[in-house]
């Protein structure tokens, strides 16, 4: 009588524990889980400065619709610019070389698959930049496509993010500016 008595608290224990974690809320999209806040936006070595944007929104109203790095003066290439899906076993976009010269449009990611699709959500990012005096180093990180729709709603709020207007003229972010996403959220 007694295990008896056990098991059914134990089931009961359970199944509350169960319907409690069913009814939390759930987030609004898991492509967006890990954006924002959980990784560098800011890299530096030495005097070389490099901002990359946590998250970016592609929906061509001409705000924050590329992906790409922001360098300082110091930097002179950018060399296997090279998006990744979430996992790392994809290669979603790649521009073997471009320079702080160049316009956003010739080398930022556009947000597109080779396929022409839209990509949403976390992606990962590799590059090397050259400075002045011939030194490599390689940056990567990771960061989100963001697709404007209700499950957007979420980066009202969200803390950690930064968008590529966020840049500053010496490869920083300048966390004063605003997002400027009035469109999309």
């Amino acid at each position: 009588m007694r295990n008896t008595l056990t098991l059914h608290l134990l089931l009961s224990i359970c199944t509350a524990q169960t319907c409690s974690a069913q009814d939390q809320p759930k987030p609004v999209s898991q492509e967006y889980e890990s954006c924002c806040g959980t990784q560098p936006v800011e890299f530096s070595y030495d005097k070389k400065r490099i901002y990359v944007p946590n998250v970016f929104t592609p929906n061509k109203d001409g705000v924050n619709d590329f992906f790409l790095p922001f360098v300082n003066d110091i930097v002179t290439d950018v060399w296997g610019f090279t998006i990744y899906s979430a996992v790392g076993d994809t290669i979603l976009y790649q521009k073997p070389y471009f320079n702080s010269k160049m316009a956003a449009s010739e080398y930022g990611w556009d947000g597109l698959r080779p396929d022409g699709s839209r990509y949403k959500g976390l992606f990962r990012y590799k590059m090397r930049v050259d400075d002045i005096e011939a030194r490599k180093h390689i940056v990567g990180g990771q960061a989100c496509a963001i697709i404007c729709r209700s499950e957007s709603e979420v980066f009202k709020t969200k803390t950690g993010c930064y968008y590529p207007i966020q840049a500053s003229k010496d490869g920083t972010v300048d966390k004063s500016t605003a997002s400027m996403e009035k469109d999309c959220f």
